[in-house]
């Protein structure tokens, strides 16, 4: 095996996502649940993927993970949408992917014909996110194992090319081969995220119950490393260190807790996010080896901002007399961006080991969204290019884009788009429409 990463393959990297919080209603038990838009453009399978959930959140967050996965498939492989096909790879893990059928015609992108694609795709607590690409050939599933034992992990030097990490059925990576895994962590999860965690030895619980997930080092540096925060009023660089006088007082105790409750969901993110570029889940027995050091929570964009711009607050979730219900309240690209870690402070810096050894051909990054939301994303083999010259590529850079179900998606699955390059049809519109109303 090689010493040294293999060359990357330039692509564009897509990033979609969709906020379902304020298309849920809150209801009585006695109300039924409100309608799914575009479900019946859906294949069969998928829709019952969707309609599988009895709880109306969990059903929008299926169907927005079906609606992302099908906008980016339709969009980058040039296919019309009622032609998107979604397959999974074997149980336990059901991986989405997609596979080219014989008559695809592959399309040209700026850097060159594409062969396939690659992405994968996040849901928790209202928000989905998916992250996609271009790839050069079509990457279908293998049940070919090469099992590398712990014992041969001197092997490992910066890559784990062709390495089954658990013994399960699970996907070879090949030299070179493209893989995306994003993860999305709530740290304010109503029900789930510990309420009466106000104390260093409540955390030092708290953490300890993840023994069989994170490394002693990694729950060492969860209690222990020290926090550094960023200053408000100093947005460009300054910060003080959590360790001082601070945290002497109680009220300092339990803030320091709470900005250490948020880099533990920092971790959670990162380590999902990469057993979901190799293709595999918490059924994982190689996690507590895969360890990340130098973590930094992204601070919440919004802290920054007016408050009067939260999507969740009472004016976003009623209902616009002039938009389609299903309509995202407030759907203002330059309010949306302020809502995330812009793209030059991402934090790039965590250090990934596996086995001991550094992960050299892997890439992670963490950002944040909104409040209460992190986002990790691991990329292996695949870079971006620069932004261009052209007016906006620097603004679109990296950027999380929000896709509206009835502005953005919704003429996809009637065909009435462009995407294909050819004039839309509007006899599907009717036939769509029918289906959902």
């Amino acid at each position: 095996m090689s010493s040294q990463p293999h060359p990357k393959y330039m692509a564009t990297i897509d990033r979609y996502y969709i906020d379902t919080r304020s298309l849920v209603p809150a209801l009585s038990k006695a109300e039924p649940s409100p309608p799914l838009p575009l479900l019946s453009t859906l294949q069969f399978s998928d829709q019952e993927a969707v309609t599988r959930f009895i709880r109306p959140a969990d059903r929008f967050m299926s169907l927005a993970s079906a609606l992302l996965k099908y906008t980016f498939i339709h969009r980058r492989a040039k296919v019309p949408w009622s032609h998107v096909q979604i397959s999974r790879t074997p149980h336990p893990h059901r991986r989405p992917y997609w596979a080219p059928t014989e008559d695809w015609e592959p399309p040209e992108e700026d850097t060159g014909r594409i062969g396939g694609l690659e992405f994968n795709v996040s849901h928790q607590a209202g928000l989905v996110a998916i992250v996609g690409c271009g790839i050069p050939t079509a990457q279908l599933p293998t049940l070919d194992a090469h099992h590398i034992p712990p014992s041969d992990s001197s092997t490992l030097v910066g890559s784990f090319d062709g390495l089954d990490l658990t013994g399960h059925h699970t996907l070879s990576l090949a030299p070179g081969e493209v893989r995306l895994g994003v993860d999305i962590a709530c740290t304010n999860e109503d029900k789930r995220t510990p309420q009466d965690i106000t104390s260093q030895a409540k955390f030092d619980e708290w953490v300890d119950i993840f023994a069989e997930m994170f490394s002693d080092r990694e729950r060492w540096n969860m209690r222990h490393a020290p926090i550094h925060v960023p200053v408000v009023e100093h947005e460009e660089g300054d910060y003080w260190d959590s360790d001082s006088s601070s945290a002497d007082t109680a009220n300092g105790e339990a803030t320091l807790v709470s900005l250490k409750l948020r880099r533990f969901y920092a971790y959670w993110a990162l380590k999902e996010a990469y057993i979901k570029m190799v293709g595999e889940g918490l059924l994982a027995n190689w996690l507590r080896e895969l360890e990340f050091l130098n973590v930094v929570a992204p601070a919440s964009p919004v802290n920054h901002q007016n408050r009067h711009h939260n999507p969740n607050s009472s004016r976003a979730l009623s209902p616009s007399p002039n938009k389609p219900p299903h309509v995202q309240h407030n759907n203002r690209p330059h309010v949306d961006v302020m809502k995330w870690t812009s793209p030059e402070r991402a934090e790039r810096g965590t250090t990934t080991l596996l086995y001991g050894r550094r992960v050299e051909d892997v890439d992670v990054e963490l950002v944040a969204y909104d409040e209460d939301f992190i986002l990790a994303t691991a990329m292996r083999g695949v870079k971006e290019p620069e932004p261009g010259d052209r007016p906006g590529d620097r603004a679109r850079w990296k950027r999380w884009v929000r896709l509206d179900i009835e502005e953005d998606i919704r003429p996809c699955a009637e065909g009435r788009c462009r995407c294909l390059g050819q004039p839309p049809g509007p006899t599907i519109q009717a036939m769509a429409r029918k289906g959902d109303k």
